[in-house]
């Protein structure tokens, strides 16, 4: 009788980023020579992941009879081959076992074991400890995804500001960003943060920036793609401060809003053209700025039924303010329902599924459109909920250039992931003008394609 024995080792299977490899010792079995790789598939996110166990048999008899077991951090698994195997879960402990003769894997051959994670947007999940047939061993997570820039810019003559995308995948728990500037680390943030500022550059020049993660094991990710950023030109010392802006007048625009106007400021030497920006005070506290070509202004976030006083003043490219101009003293309406949020919730809220390729790489999106709500003064922030849970928070106002605050109807995307033919319960509500949460839009089902 030949020896017969059992072992889990690192298979030659390739699973992306996110596999696990974890030898175990040789058990009494049948004659084969059985290994696996097990790990959460690239692209998990807190709303779903893919799971991985990847079995190989270098025997010469197929492997019919094993007890694959493991532990997920979050979320109900799911098998998604439940002819083949039976999967059975008791808190974060998830057992796989073959069903037959249809789960058994062929002898020099492969199977592929697919989990689904729902991990009801706690956070993104890992599977770990892994064993076969009571053995178990080592794990060595794998390094995350890079993190993806998502429109860095500048802010001034010294400083700028840089935005990417968290990093995904296996062992992924994030401890810290660190930020590179011309191939050296300049800045660290915490795993939880997604943007910094880079200050005390040099004035009209141009560097490179790139981002890496750092997971709580010590890991690194690959770095994001590098840009370039160019620091704009430091402010003329002698160049006098623009001319005060005149007829400042205000007005009422609801319980949340006030509308301003003003005549066009000029720069020191008498020209209109070398004013940059205006800003704008309420009480005395700047609360906005607005371009060279406005003469009109909507300031948002004021309580209905309260009296502000406003100022402006003009800025040029040296960075000299003007002195500002008289007060303009606006109350606001009274609100209809003699209160604030919880009313006026964005309307007619319409969601449909597409995708975006990127070589192998295909990633499914959420269409989302809705009508802003009135009367409740300018809505720059609204609040995604897919299935019940908060998934993303989108704002208006911010940027270099500025987004524009929509007005009418609004629409944005919501990125969900890898997997197609997953569906979604959205909703969402609006951060109305008082600073408190609208009601829900109505709740709309969607399923990503294939």
């Amino acid at each position: 009788m030949s020896r017969k024995r059992m072992v889990l080792t690192c298979a030659a299977v390739s699973l992306g980023l996110g596999a696990l490899a974890i030898p175990i010792a040789a058990n009494a079995g049948s004659d084969n020579d059985l290994s696996t790789t097990c790990g959460v598939a690239d692209g998990a996110g807190k709303w779903w992941a893919s799971g991985r166990l990847a079995l190989s048999n270098q025997g010469k008899s197929a492997a019919k009879d094993w007890k694959l077991e493991f532990e997920v951090s979050e979320g109900q698994a799911t098998i998604d081959n439940p002819w083949a195997f039976k999967l059975v879960q008791n808190g974060k402990r998830v057992t796989v076992t073959p069903i037959e003769d249809r789960g058994a894997v062929p002898a020099k051959g492969e199977r592929l074991v697919n989990v689904g994670i729902n991990p009801g947007g706690k956070a993104v999940p890992q599977i770990t400890g892994c064993k076969v047939n009571g053995s178990g061993g080592s794990q060595d997570p794998e390094p995350p995804t890079a993190p993806e820039e998502t429109g860095s810019y500048v802010i001034d003559h010294r400083t700028v500001h840089v935005m990417w995308k968290p990093s995904t995948g296996f062992g992924s728990k994030i401890a810290k960003y660190e930020v590179f500037q011309d191939g050296k680390p300049v800045k660290t943030v915490g795993g939880d943060i997604s943007m910094t500022n880079v200050e005390g550059l040099t004035p009209d020049t141009a560097y490179k920036f790139k981002v890496r993660a750092v997971t709580e094991s010590g890991k690194t990710s690959a770095f994001s793609k590098e840009i370039q950023l160019k620091t704009k030109k430091a402010p003329d010392p002698g160049r006098p401060a623009p001319t005060i802006p005149k007829k400042l007048d205000g007005k009422a625009s609801g319980p949340y809003q006030a509308s301003l106007t003003w005549q066009t400021g000029k720069d020191g030497d008498g020209d209109p053209a070398g004013v940059t920006g205006y800003r704008i005070y309420r009480d005395g506290a700047k609360v906005q700025d607005v371009d060279a070509g406005a003469t009109t202004a909507t300031v948002g976030g004021l309580s209905p039924d309260t009296a502000y006083k406003f100022r402006v003043t003009a800025v040029n490219s040296a960075g000299k303010e003007s002195a500002p101009t008289d007060e303009a003293a606006v109350r606001t309406d009274k609100a209809p329902d003699g209160g604030g949020g919880g009313g006026n919730a964005p309307g007619g809220l319409t969601a449909s599924a597409s995708s975006k390729h990127n070589g192998n790489v295909t990633q499914h999106y959420l269409n989302l459109k809705w009508s802003v709500p009135t009367g409740q003064g300018q809505i720059g922030t609204y609040q995604v909920y897919l299935d019940g849970k908060p998934a993303q928070t989108f704002m208006w106002g911010t940027g270099d250039p500025v987004m524009p605050i929509p007005s009418g109807t609004a629409t944005r995307e919501v990125l969900v992931g890898d997997k197609a033919g997953r569906t979604f319960k959205v909703k969402i509500r609006a951060k109305l003008g008082d600073g408190k949460w609208s009601a829900f839009s109505e709740e709309k089902t969607v399923t990503t394609g294939r």
